[in-house]
């Protein structure tokens, strides 16, 4: 935890097709909000690609805080920047699930964001990194990344077009279910081999926010730095319908996970290539190829949350 002047220049920046569509009118009620309490803002919206966000550096860097109106795909997106520059982030949740956003308590409260801003304090937080086979430079993640179900289920989604609500999930989900199968993967910690060519769901956790109810990966943690991978052998369809029951109870899934944790972790892909869904988004919009190799590590500089 680290104190800062409370932020008196603010940019906000949302994300036109997160949720019903409705972000650009939060973001400028937000700013409406925020320059009646005698602060300077500027709202700008995000862009489509991961290499145009650059191109905010020279904005984030002239201001005190960024805030962020859109889903968890936004807030990835912008992490590079955000450890570069020191600029402190605050999510206001206007995506389906808004995970980073909700794993720090931040809502859709104009008072409560009002609040943050005179108490001035954050917490410094690590991200994931991306890299390997075909993959040009690092690509930056913070709650997690996965194969299986999810994936499958997000690569369906990541196919439309236009604003994205709860029943589009539910019907993309019903397509994976229907199609269900999982990678076949082996997996190394450190160096040291974990996973030998086994198949079933993996996932590589910065954050235990995903899924919070069923405590996947319950260890993950972004003030630590580490990866934490969680591995379930042999997953089947009976899995995601006990998760599912397990969600509406809200209670742990107590699946048969096994776990394992360091700062770097390798994952090479066997047949078939699979698609792989990072902060929910479809990677790349491109399945991993077979015979590939992921490489996830942890950041060397976090970012700045403020809380």
């Amino acid at each position: 935890m680290i104190n800062i002047p409370s932020p008196q220049k603010v940019l906000i920046i949302f994300n036109p097709i997160s949720s019903a569509g409705n972000t650009e009118s939060l973001a400028h009620e937000y700013g409406e909000f925020l320059a009646n309490h005698g602060i300077a803002v500027e709202v700008s919206e995000s862009k489509k690609k991961m290499k145009s966000y650059k191109l905010l550096e020279t904005d984030i860097t002239g201001h005190d805080l960024l805030v962020v109106i859109g889903g968890d795909g936004t807030v990835r997106k912008l992490l590079p920047l955000l450890s570069k520059t020191d600029t402190p982030v605050y999510m206001v949740p206007g995506g389906n699930e808004s995970l980073f956003a909700r794993s720090y308590g931040m809502s859709a409260n104009t008072e409560d964001l009002l609040q943050a801003i005179t108490n001035g304090r954050c917490l410094e937080q690590f991200y994931g990194l991306i890299s390997g086979n075909g993959i040009q430079g690092e690509k930056p993640f913070f709650i997690m990344a996965s194969m299986g179900f999810d994936s499958l289920t997000v690569k369906q989604i990541g196919k439309r077009i236009g604003p994205i609500n709860d029943s589009t999930y539910v019907r993309c989900g019903f397509n994976a279910l229907v199609s269900l199968h999982h990678p076949t993967v082996t997996a190394y910690i450190d160096g040291q081999t974990v996973i030998d060519r086994k198949s079933g769901y993996v996932i590589v956790a910065n954050s235990s926010a995903y899924a919070r109810n069923l405590q996947l990966v319950p260890t993950a943690n972004p003030s630590v730095k580490k990866l934490v991978l969680g591995f379930l052998p042999g997953a089947k369809h009976q899995h995601e319908l006990i998760k599912a029951l397990r969600m509406l109870q809200h209670k742990p899934a107590g699946l048969p996970l096994q776990y394992f944790s360091g700062e770097s972790i390798s994952l090479t892909l066997h047949d078939p290539s699979y698609p792989l869904q990072v902060d929910g988004d479809y990677f790349r919009n491109r399945d991993i190829e077979a015979g590939s190799t992921i490489k996830f590590s942890i950041s060397q500089k976090p970012i700045r949350v403020l809380i």
